[in-house]
């Protein structure tokens, strides 16, 4: 299609453009009706960092037995009865790397990301350095919403690698490309975490390694964005955009910061630069899309927002991004149910929070709105009646509406 510029009479202030990772942060969208009671399951970093793992008593006879039925389940096509058999295997085998390893393979492959890192840390006890299995952990953890436990484990990839890379002065070449990826998702993986100073550390050792290169500015930039240290983050942006003009993460990460001291023109533009980039990416696309739909909402063009946010949608359907911008339009034109029912979609496939830690506000009621959809659907009452409370006595007054709209559903439930 052909993107216009969307400018116009600015009428409030709102809400959250989505920023764009360096690409390389290992973050899948979580299964849809995956069981709510994973996000309950305790923090695998606490059992890694005290490094004790159930070990039964090995009654390896019986192992070898589960394990070839297994072997027979997997080869019909079984997955599901072959990962029960392996579990029993693994009972009478703690010592068994690859079955271990399978084990959190196949629950991965069924949609079990909770039990698969659970699998994949035990396999590690057996080889701490192993670097395809340190590469799931932080995988995996990572689309659980773990990042301390991603951080850990893929800076002890960082290391494996550097032993070969750094120490033998490797600098070009798929061991090199690897290296600089992983500093690259360190890096983006500490500052999820909320690990600055190590953040920070990894994306310059990435400049020091490849000083030429804008992977590491970019992966420092996205540190200082995390940080809220936004000329910093503007500066680096800027220096890679002279190296490439059509750098689409640098593109739509400067159009946030522009955005945050709202100069909405520049902004649009730069999010537009994106859209006319040639074989652009989905994922590019689809968040350049919804911060352009951002854009008119906050401007008032609400029906080309709701296009634009349908746009992003159906460019990248597994983005949560789109769902959370027309969940947040909707509910501002009185639109509830439709608002929930974007929201429980965009949810979804933000359980691992990524989306919601990508997104800047400059006005806060918009964060609480968006949090007391979430919370609704959560089930959380009390949280959501605050937050809506808050949003009423707050200076947005375009949500002062859908504020007393759910407070005065949240009562009636409770009556």
């Amino acid at each position: 299609m052909e993107h216009r510029k969307w400018q116009g009479r600015i009428r409030s202030g709102v809400v959250a453009l989505t920023l764009a990772a360096f690409g390389a942060t290992p973050a899948a969208a979580a299964p849809k009706g995956r069981d709510a009671a994973l996000a309950a399951e305790p923090s695998i970093t606490k059992t890694l960092r005290a490094g004790k793992l159930p070990k039964p008593i090995a009654v390896r006879s019986v192992a070898k037995d589960w394990r070839a039925e297994g072997d027979r389940l997997l080869a019909n096509g079984d997955h599901r009865g072959a990962l029960s058999a392996y579990e029993k295997a693994l009972r009478g085998r703690s010592d068994d790397l690859d079955l271990a390893r399978v084990v959190g393979d196949l629950h991965y492959q069924l949609g079990h990301p909770v039990e698969a890192v659970r699998a994949w840390v035990r396999a590690l006890e057996l080889a701490p350095r192993h670097p395809e299995l340190l590469d799931r952990v932080a995988r995996g953890a990572s689309e659980v919403g773990d990042f301390e436990l991603a951080t850990q484990a893929e800076g002890r990839l960082v290391d494996v690698l550097a032993e070969f890379v750094e120490n033998q002065g490797v600098t070009e070449g798929k061991m090199a490309r690897q290296f600089r990826n992983h500093l690259a998702i360190h890096a983006e993986l500490a500052a999820l975490a909320g690990d600055f100073t190590t953040a920070e550390e990894s994306a310059r050792r990435l400049i020091r390694f490849a000083p030429n290169g804008v992977d590491g500015r970019l992966a420092l930039a996205y540190v200082q964005l995390h940080g809220a240290e936004y000329d910093e983050a503007e500066g680096l942006y800027r220096e890679v955009l002279e190296a490439q003009p059509d750098n689409t993460v640098a593109l739509n990460n400067l159009g946030n910061i522009v955005y945050m001291y709202r100069d909405f023109d520049t902004a649009s533009d730069l999010f537009e630069k994106i859209l006319a980039v040639d074989g652009v990416r989905a994922y590019s696309e689809s968040i350049a899309l919804a911060n352009l739909g951002e854009l008119l909402q906050i401007q008032g063009s609400r029906t080309d927002a709701e296009f634009l946010y349908k746009q992003a949608i159906e460019t990248q359907p597994q983005g949560a991004w789109g769902y959370m911008g027309l969940a947040s339009l909707y509910d501002q034109l009185g639109k509830y149910d439709e608002a929930v029912a974007a929201m429980i979609e965009g949810w979804e496939r933000d359980q691992n929070r990524l989306t919601r830690l990508n997104m800047r506000f400059y006005t806060e009621e918009w964060a609480w709105q968006r949090d007391a959809l979430i919370a609704e659907i959560e089930g959380d009452v009390d949280f959501a009646r605050t937050l809506w409370t808050r949003i009423l006595q707050g200076d947005v007054e375009v949500l002062h509406k859908s504020a007393s709209h759910h407070l005065h559903s949240l009562s009636l439930a409770a009556e």
